[in-house]
């Protein structure tokens, strides 16, 4: 069984693999936490993924070495590295409680009809969370090797030893969720490229992760169709312009609110699905937005008002801060690394870093 819970202390980089660019980072200490020492963001060449499947090993290991090249200051060959949600699952199950080499034994009989592959397609890895009655509360991953075992592949090419591979969703919770949130029901809404990815998160623990087809392209590619410009122009149109009130026909507001709606539509099945299914029957207290489309002008306005339509309890809804567990001066930080850069592009490979940190 691949081990998805790695915690070795062993020096490493983050490393970031989506079907737009490569990311990756690591991390030093400073005078009141961590810095980013070294990090690089580098586009993906074409033909290397289609639809989050690897087709070009070899041309994704020479893009990783691109990657960590342009960061320049990368000490280590140990890699952290993450699945992207569409090729990964995330379940909570309760199973009698037994020893832990039992529970690894037991997995695959256990998920068989909860993943919605088969389970020998499938790498799986769990970790306790906490015991309820006679029962054992377990947080269960599944990574498709039909992802991993190329990504492992492209790794080896490129010289690199991974020492730990874990879901999006990880390395966004660690980067994203701070003190005053790991107390609370929280749900993370990353509007990426190709995809809106839902994370539920209550008292620091993942329970729940879902993801549809509608983000940032999509946006962008009704932008285009609505105000007949190239694609080009109307991502441009979309970050400067976004939810903006326009008095004419052909808006990019029009464009985009029918997307929009429909992730929300989808906020509002998974939380109503947690709070049916938790044990606690918990209401979701807080939504935090990351990913390129979540900078948006008036998203999370528009988000906060339409959750909030027949609501009984109050939602907040706001852009996340990854750097909150940095513990470092984060407005030099802000100012002095990502001057030019938008630190949310960054959150699942600061995750991933602060994954070598936090198991130190």
């Amino acid at each position: 069984m691949l081990s998805l819970f790695y915690n070795k202390k062993l020096e490493a980089f983050g490393l970031d693999i989506s079907e737009a660019s490569i990311k990756v980072m690591q991390l030093e200490p400073s005078k009141n936490g961590f810095l980013p020492y070294a990090f690089s963001e580098v586009p993906l060449a074409a033909k290397v993924m289609n639809n989050h499947i690897i087709i070009n090993e070899l041309k994704l290991s020479q893009n990783i070495l691109a990657a960590v090249e342009a960061a320049k200051k990368i000490t280590t060959k140990r890699v952290v590295v993450s699945v992207p949600e569409a090729k990964s699952f995330v379940r909570v199950v309760e199973i009698p409680q037994m020893p832990a080499g039992e529970v690894t034994a037991a997995l695959p009989w256990e998920m068989e009809q909860d993943i919605p592959v088969p389970v020998d397609q499938v790498y799986l890895d769990w970790q306790f969370i906490k015991n309820i009655g006679d029962k054992m509360q377990i947080l269960v991953m599944a990574a498709s090797k039909e992802y991993v075992d190329p990504l492992i592949n492209s790794l080896k090419l490129a010289k690199l030893i991974p020492i730990a591979i874990e879901l999006d969703s990880q390395s966004m919770s660690r980067a994203l969720i701070g003190k005053e949130e790991s107390k609370k029901a929280v749900l993370i809404l990353d509007i990426a490229t190709t995809q809106s990815t839902f994370i539920i998160v209550e008292n620091g623990n993942i329970q729940y992760t879902s993801s549809i087809p509608i983000a940032g392209n999509a946006f962008t590619e009704s932008i285009a169709r609505s105000l007949g410009v190239p694609a080009v122009d109307a991502e441009k149109i979309k970050r400067e312009r976004g939810l903006t009130t326009e008095a004419r026909r052909g808006s990019t507001r029009e464009a985009i609110l029918p997307l929009l709606d429909n992730i929300i539509d989808e906020i509002k099945n998974v939380s109503r699905f947690y709070e049916d299914h938790s044990e606690l029957h918990r209401p979701i207290e807080q939504v935090i937005l990351c990913g390129g489309s979540s900078r948006m002008t008036g998203i999370s306005d528009y988000i906060t008002a339409r959750l909030g339509l027949g609501s009984t309890h109050g939602l907040n809804v706001g852009l996340g801060d990854p750097f909150v567990n940095l513990m470092a001066d984060q407005k030099t930080a802000k100012k002095s690394i990502f001057a030019k850069t938008d630190p949310l592009a960054f959150t699942t490979v600061i995750g991933l870093a602060l994954r070598d940190i936090e198991s130190k």
